[in-house]
């Protein structure tokens, strides 16, 4: 069950968990990435921006880990038949 109102909000599929200044999402390299910031608004802030809206793409960390799956999946061959 989550413990604060974000955790059952979030929409991105790489967010973890926040603390007061800081949000933890799936590791870009290793098993997770903090992302820090100088105060509670700008965090929530992201939070609101990215966390919480199907424009999570636009996150630094979302499109990282993204391309980190990307590099993972083998591209797919077109194929030519004759």
């Amino acid at each position: 069950m989550p413990n604060k109102a974000i955790d059952a909000q979030a929409f991105c599929p790489f967010y973890i968990s926040e603390n007061r200044f800081s949000i933890t999402c799936e590791g870009i390299i290793g098993s997770a990435t903090i992302n820090k910031f100088t105060t509670e608004l700008k965090k929530k802030s992201h939070e609101s921006n990215f966390c919480q809206s199907r424009a999570c793409a636009g996150c630094g960390v979302y499109s990282s880990i993204m391309e980190k799956y990307e590099e993972r999946t083998p591209a797919k061959r077109a194929t030519v038949r004759h």
